[in-house]
Order: C-alpha cells, then structure tokens, then sequence
C-alpha cells in the first residue's frame, strides 16, 4: 500500500479533473439539449456519465492511499462522503432519473476539491502542487461561465436588433439568416443557465480557496467578491422572472446584457482585495 500513499494525490487530482469534465457534459446535457432526442444512439450525458465510472475508481484509489489518516480529518470524510455519493448515484441514477448527475458531479467535485485542501492528507506531495489544482479549477470554471454568459450577452443584442429590424421592416440581408427569435430566446436562456451554473461553482471556489490560504478572509469585505455576486445575482433574477412570471424576449433579454454590463466592470474594472493589498 506504500505505493498508493505516494500516488495518492495524483489519482485525487485525475478524480477531481475527470469529475469536472463530466459534470460540464451531464450540465451541458440539462441545459443544451434539455431532451434526448428519439433514437438518439450517444448524448453529452451518456459520455458524462462514463466518466464518471472513471472518477469513482481514480477517487477509490486516492481513498485507499489516504489510509487511516482518513477517518482524522474532516477533509478527508468530506472526500469519502463525495465518493458514496458518486457510486450511489451510479448503481440507481436511472431509477431517480439520469438527470440528477448534473447535481450529484458538482457535489462529488466540491468534495474532492475540499479533500485537496488538507496538506496532511497528502504528505507526498508539496502543497503547492494541490494550491495549483485549486487556482486551476478555479479558472476554468469562471472562464468557461464567462464565456457562455458572454454568449448569452451577443446573443441578447442581436434578438434586440432583430426584433427592431423585424418591427420597422427592414429585416434584409445577412440579418434574415440569423435563427428566429423564439429560437434565440431558447438558446439566450440555456446559455445562460449553463454560465451561471458554472460561475456558481467558480465563485464557491474561490471563496473557499481564499479561506484555505487566509483564515482571516471574509468574502464579503472583499470588493470582487461583491461585484461577482451582484453580477450572480442579475442572473440569477433572468432565470427566476423568466420561470416565475414568464418574462420573454426583449425585457428578459436586457436584463441579459445589464448582467454582463457588471460582470464586465467585475472582471475589469475590480481589484481583488488581496491584490489589492499587495500593490
């Protein structure tokens, strides 16, 4: 068993890469192609959910080369808890409904990441390496919510220029190829949905990273931290108006391109505390 107390954190960190890829396939199975289609031999879901074999078995190994000092840590029963989750969901996911893995994955992720967390789990490796694991994670999940919000954005100011071509008839030109409007809200709001999922987890992400490296952290005195959740919360309103009180078109869509509005002085226009601290 020496041998898996030395490889340990390397299978905990192909656990945690493997999970995330399937999450962002079971994810991109809910929100972008939402039903499978009639005869529909392969689907995101299905790839999502192969993968997910895979980080159950990594994270087992990582489990077993933890060994005792397992049992003495939070983080440690934390990962543990991650790893029934997965295989639980696995063994009846398609007795509950295969859907429920888009919620599952990004548990089971948050867990493993958590586990990365603990420097005396992984004694083996330096603490740097797992630090790097975090930033990277990290920034691909803000990234990529980025760039679908981004999508949403680009997408919300072409429905508007349409509908305003349509309305004044003088829709002509490359503008008559773009989809039709009903088609473009569709995609507005699962672009949307998808980046806000992925900036969700980002968000929690960096939070608990920040508190990992600085006990004395509070996320709420931290000026990026409050852009990002007010950028969230724009979002978020999208979403809930849009299912609660049937918002369509172009007032949903505004609040769209408000959201990147402030997502963009978020991302460019605010300092992080701690940088800016140190400058």
């Amino acid at each position: 068993m020496n041998w898996l107390s030395r490889t340990e954190a390397p299978f905990l960190i192909a656990a945690t890469a493997t999970y995330l890829f399937s999450m962002l396939l079971l994810w991109a199975q809910l929100f972008l192609w939402p039903r499978e289609s009639e005869g529909e031999k392969r689907s995101p879901g299905d790839f999502g959910r192969a993968l997910l074999w895979v980080g159950a078995t990594l994270h087992l190994a990582a489990i077993a080369g933890q060994g005792p000092s397992l049992w003495m840590m939070k983080a440690g029963v934390v990962g543990l808890f991650g790893w029934i989750l997965i295989v639980s969901f696995l063994m009846i996911g398609p007795r509950i409904g295969n859907s429920s893995g888009a919620i599952v994955a990004p548990i089971a992720l948050s867990c493993a990441l958590y586990s990365l967390a603990a420097p005396q789990l992984h004694s083996w490796t330096p603490s740097g390496r797992l630090d790097a694991v975090w930033s990277a994670a990290h920034i691909f999940l803000i990234l990529s919510g980025y760039a679908a919000l981004a999508f949403a954005f680009a997408a919300s100011l072409l429905y508007l220029v349409q509908e305003n071509l349509l309305k004044r008839r003088r829709l002509t030109g490359l503008w008559q190829k773009l989809p039709a409007l009903h088609v473009a809200d569709e995609w507005i709001y699962r672009a949307t949905a998808f980046g806000l999922a992925l900036l969700t987890l980002g968000l929690l992400t960096a939070v608990a990273f920040s508190v990992h490296q600085n006990p004395n952290y509070i996320a709420w005195r931290d000026p990026k931290v409050l852009f990002s959740g007010a950028t969230w919360a724009i979002f978020m309103l999208y979403l809930v108006t849009r299912a609660r009180l049937g918002w369509h078109g172009r007032k949903s869509n505004l609040v769209v391109i408000y959201g990147f509005v402030v997502m963009a002085i978020s991302v460019f226009g605010v300092q992080h505390l701690g940088i800016a601290a140190g400058n």
